[in-house]
């Protein structure tokens, strides 16, 4: 079989275009909605939604991979996931959830985020490690590809750099792991604390906020931004060196809904900043109006002092 010419029909239902597109937007909406909650009073809600997003797409991977390595059939069309397939999404995915903002205050989406973060990283672990040994390979091994600054094999020494990669990432998912845990653990402590002393919502509310999420400053938005961009041209490039055909269609329902919903996502952040700049504008203007009224004129007070009034005439 040639090396320079083995192509691969790829899995629309787990890499298809719309789920691909789906996926930039939703990082790059997540960037846009911290830059616009740095500037503007806008809540950053947008993590919520693609860590959900992340964890549908991660459940199907790990469905398909099981299957393959069982000795089933990956996909619906009959044929099982190959390394090629694999490792471009799993490491797309652990990036996303790497660089995707979570809100503090919400404690259960902070754990849902812990919890893909941690089992992404198993994943990514495992792959590199031992799972690309375990599943099925159509096409020579040198012939798969990857992109890393250039064209590199995917089986020599880009494996060993992803291993040592996810020791990396390991350690910090078990940072990670035991901070929000330990915190949640302790918010759940002092729930239970102030439920038993009965005390008032005004008490309750007397929580410092100083743990709330401070905006990102302006190197660690460039690093979110180089780190999006670079995932997007790694998988691009991935699937196209390796000619993985049959996932640049939206024609499928399958491929358009997840494209339609990340861009409502990302209408809805400029929404929200636009919503917010006209209620500013309007507040503005009424308080210059209220200005306006409320002036007092103190300089006619002085007209008295200096007798320099004017006598009307009565008739």
């Amino acid at each position: 079989m040639s090396t320079s010419s083995c192509p691969l029909e790829g899995n629309p239902d787990l890499y298809g275009l719309g789920i691909r597109i789906g996926i930039y937007i939703q990082m790059l909406t997540v960037q846009l909605s911290g830059i616009l909650s740095a500037y503007f009073q806008v809540e950053d809600n947008i993590g919520q939604g693609t860590i959900i997003f992340v964890l549908s797409t991660a459940i199907v991977l790990v469905r398909l991979v099981n299957a393959s390595v069982n000795g089933g059939n990956g996909g619906d069309d009959g044929r099982p996931v190959e390394p090629v397939e694999v490792f471009p999404l799993v490491t797309l995915l652990l990036l996303q959830v790497g660089v995707c903002r979570v809100s503090a205050s919400n404690k259960t989406t902070l754990l849902i985020w812990t919890a893909e973060l941690v089992g992404l990283t198993a994943l990514f672990s495992w792959f590199w490690w031992h799972g690309m040994d375990l599943l099925p390979n159509s096409c020579p091994r040198d012939h798969d590809k990857a992109f890393f600054f250039a064209k590199v094999g995917i089986w020599g020494w880009y494996r060993s750099f992803n291993k040592a990669t996810s020791v990396l990432a390991s350690v910090a998912a078990s940072f990670a792991l035991i901070a929000n845990v330990g915190t949640y653990i302790i918010f759940v402590v002092f729930a239970i604390l102030r439920f038993a002393r009965r005390r008032s919502d005004d008490q309750d509310s007397a929580v410092s906020k100083s743990d709330e999420d401070a905006p990102r400053n302006n190197i660690e938005i460039s690093i979110d931004l180089i780190v999006n961009i670079g995932a997007i041209v790694y998988v691009e490039m991935a699937l196209r060196w390796n000619q993985i055909s049959g996932v640049y269609s939206l024609d499928s329902p399958g491929q358009f809904m997840p494209f339609v919903i990340a861009l409502g996502q990302l209408l809805s952040v400029f929404f929200s900043a636009a919503k917010y700049l006209l209620q500013w504008d309007a507040n503005e203007s009424l308080f210059d109006h209220d200005q306006d009224v409320l002036q007092c004129h103190h300089g006619d007070t002085g007209r008295w002092l200096r007798n320099d009034t004017e006598d009307i005439a009565l008739t």
